[in-house]
């Protein structure tokens, strides 16, 4: 069922056309959809040209300026345009929605506002059949934590009144920010109990100690590693957001250390590229300290 309530917002980089099936099913759930090309470094044209042939609005920015950046060019197309929007749905472009997962969303926001929930944003009951954080039941509407950004429903007034995604993170964090931001003005985070989602949580790789592969009652041991380059950014900006947000969320900061610091020791004993990932690692750590944020900075 498609509704006009919501206008969906893709980041895309160097999207291939895996991204058209995507992109039709969320224009089968969806009045609008705007896709955003981050500065792709290989030529988009084709895919692009295939995405607006579909029905998509197509934006692009001319150079790499990060997801954050991205979403808010689209969210600003989104709220120019001649039909204003109830919700924008935040997606990213290896996300795969089921049927009915935008109604589902906008069903359990609509739910919570009608018991008196002040409702910052939507989050789907799972991930890849992984149950999203949970945070308590208020009137009965189930609560929850920190999300992840992809498959996110957003207020248009709550985006409206506390402003766009914070740029200059880049990438990692930028959902967190705004759920931490969210949280410290009064809203809620609302899990839809019969919405989840398709979603790539970065890569398995198996896992190797001294040269030999791992198994386990004869099944090979794999573990979830992200791009080495990406390392640089999970730990920078958790310095970064613990700086702004620590003193009044210090559990949330602990939390967060601690579960980054344990994949590194994990990911650097049993995944290969060690070297690269600690020193992203090590960069985004100095960068972090240092306040410094933005697109990496690369002599």
């Amino acid at each position: 069922m498609t509704s006009n309530a919501t206008t969906a917002v893709v980041s895309l980089f160097n999207a291939d056309e895996h991204v058209l099936a995507n992109a039709s099913a969320l224009l089968a759930q969806v009045g609008h959809v705007v896709v955003v090309d981050d500065g792709s470094s290989r030529d988009p044209a084709p895919v692009l040209r295939q995405l607006q042939d579909l029905g998509c609005t197509v934006e692009r920015l001319a150079e790499n300026s990060g997801i954050a950046a991205a979403l808010n060019a689209g969210i600003a197309v989104a709220l120019s345009s001649g039909h204003r929007p109830a919700f924008i749905l935040t997606m990213d472009q290896d996300s795969l929605l089921d049927g009915g997962y935008v109604s589902a969303l906008e069903e359990a926001a609509r739910a919570a506002d009608q018991a008196g929930v002040r409702v910052g944003m939507v989050a789907p009951a799972s991930i890849r059949g992984l149950p999203t954080r949970r945070a308590g039941i208020v009137n009965g509407v189930q609560l929850g934590g920190e999300p992840i950004q992809s498959g996110l429903l957003l207020p248009v007034p709550v985006i409206e009144e506390l402003g766009p995604f914070q740029s200059d993170l880049f990438i990692d964090g930028v959902d967190t920010e705004y759920f931490l931001r969210t949280q410290a003005a009064g809203y809620k985070t609302v899990i839809a109990p019969q919405a989840a989602l398709g979603h790539s949580l970065g890569t398995m790789t198996q896992a190797r100690i001294f040269g030999t592969d791992l198994a386990l009652r004869g099944q090979p041991v794999k573990v979830r590693t992200a791009a080495s380059w990406r390392y640089y950014y999970l730990f920078r900006n958790r310095i970064l957001l613990a700086a702004k947000y620590g003193r009044q969320n210090p559990w949330w900061a602990v939390k967060g250390f601690l579960a980054d610091y344990r994949h590194l020791a994990i990911v650097t004993l049993l995944a290969p590229r060690r070297l690269e990932r600690l020193s992203s690692a090590a960069a985004g750590i100095a960068d972090g300290l240092a306040g410094r944020a933005g697109k990496r900075r690369v002599s």
